[in-house]
C-alpha cells in the first residue's frame, strides 16, 4: 500500500468496490444482497443509484405496457 501511495485503505473498501461494480454491470440488487450477506435489502439499496440503466428499463417497460401514470411519476422522481 505504501508503494501505491494508497492511504486509509480498509478491507471493507474492496467489498464496497465489489458491490458497486456488480450493480453497475446490471446484477440485480437482491443477488448483490445475497452475495454480500446482507440480511436486509435496505443495506443493499445504498448501491441502487449506480444502476441507472435498470431504472430506465423499468420505466420503458411501464411505458410499453401503458402504465403511463407510474412511468411519468417515476421519471418525475428521478429528475427531481
Amino acid at each position: 500500500m505504501d508503494q501505491a501511495k494508497i492511504e486509509d485503505f480498509r478491507f471493507h473498501d474492496c467489498r464496497h468496490d465489489f458491490a458497486s461494480k456488480l450493480v453497475m454491470k446490471g446484477v440485480d440488487l437482491n443477488t448483490v444482497r445475497e452475495l454480500l450477506g446482507h440480511s436486509d435489502i435496505k443495506m443493499t439499496l445504498r448501491y441502487a443509484h449506480l444502476a441507472p440503466r435498470s431504472w430506465r428499463k423499468l420505466w420503458q417497460n411501464w411505458r410499453q405496457n401503458n402504465y403511463f401514470f407510474f412511468a411519468d411519476f417515476f421519471a418525475f422522481i428521478l429528475n427531481s
